[in-house]
This record gives C-alpha cells, sequence and structure tokens, in this order.
C-alpha cells in the first residue's frame, strides 16, 4: 500500500530523532534457515505536483531495506527463488501539538500571564513486513512512527529509519 503522502511519511519517520520502533515475530519460527528474499511487487502511485515523485522514494526505501538485509547475510534473488517475501506499508497524519506554560511572573514581580505554544506537523508510519514465501504467512513486522517538522536530509535520516528498525531482524 503506498499512498499519496509518501514523502511526508517518510518525512515523518526521519524528520526527527526521536522515532518509535515497534517490531512483532513469531516466536516459533526458526529464522536461521532463511538465506534469501524477493520483493512483493506493488506499484507506487504518483504524487502530487511540487512534491518528489513516488518512484524516487520507494527506490529509496527499496536501497536502505537491500541494504540491510544484504548486511545480515541476506541474499536478493527473484521470486519464485526467495525464502521471505518482503513489502512495506507507508501512512501519515495530521498531528497538532499544544503546549501550555501556565501563569507566571515577569521582571520586578509584573504579571505576564500565560503562553501557549501550538505545533502543526505529521506523523507518519512506516511498516515492513517479512512473509515466509513459502508458507505464505506472516513471519515479522517492524514499524517506525515518528514526527515530521522539516524535510531535512532525506537520504541519510531514511536509511537511518530503515536501520533502526531491521536491527531487529532477524530476531534473537
Amino acid at each position: 500500500m503506498r499512498t499519496g503522502s509518501l514523502l511526508l511519511v517518510l518525512i515523518a519517520l526521519i524528520g526527527c530523532s526521536s522515532m518509535s520502533i515497534y517490531v512483532e515475530y513469531d516466536q516459533q519460527t526458526d529464522f536461521s534457515r532463511y538465506k534469501t528474499f524477493a520483493w512483493i511487487e506493488t506499484q507506487p502511485r504518483r504524487m502530487p505536483a511540487k512534491r518528489i515523485d513516488a518512484h524516487i522514494l520507494d527506490s529509496r526505501i527499496r536501497e536502505a531495506v537491500e541494504a540491510e538485509l544484504s548486511a545480515r547475510g541476506f541474499r536478493l534473488v527473484p521470486r519464485p527463488e526467495a525464502d521471505l517475501l518482503v513489502i512495506y506499508h507507508v501512512g501519515a497524519k495530521n498531528k497538532v501539538d499544544v503546549t501550555h506554560y501556565g501563569y507566571r511572573y515577569g521582571p520586578r514581580g509584573r504579571w505576564v500571564g500565560h503562553r501557549v505554544e501550538v505545533t502543526k506537523y505529521k506523523e507518519g508510519t512506516l511498516i515492513i513486513d517479512i512473509i515466509d514465501a513459502r508458507l505464505k504467512e506472516l513471519i515479522w513486522r517492524g514499524s517506525a512512527v515518528g514526527a515530521v517538522y522539516s524535510a531535512g536530509d532525506l537520504d541519510r535520516k531514511l536509511t537511518d529509519a530503515v536501520g533502526r528498525l531491521l536491527e531487529h531482524f532477524p530476531p534473537g
């Protein structure tokens, strides 16, 4: 599943230093028997004008995932030969953060009232699913959730987000 908000999701995941990482996996699975992987092919949608094309971002995600899995000893092969199938999903939603600092006194003991800060941002989610190709069953899912404040260094931060997710694969 890829949405028109792919760019915003990626920025949301990688735009700030704090990112929540969640991992679930089948504890009965022997992950040591897997050696190869292939992608489940889906077609990314074109982004609206003035945004990066979804094909470019799709390539960045795939390259980052392939690099991480290769570093862990997995080999990319054609789908019929694969032990594992990989697919990713993205999503984003608008968020508002309100911070209220309460009432206070200023210099010389004068009453200055309260201060409220409102920050609008996107919260994005990237999910990477890994499926046993023979059984056609999900065996591992990692998701990263983060906030978007600015675009930043997209390539470096995207690689970091995928790396933080896949450092938990294979489990154990």
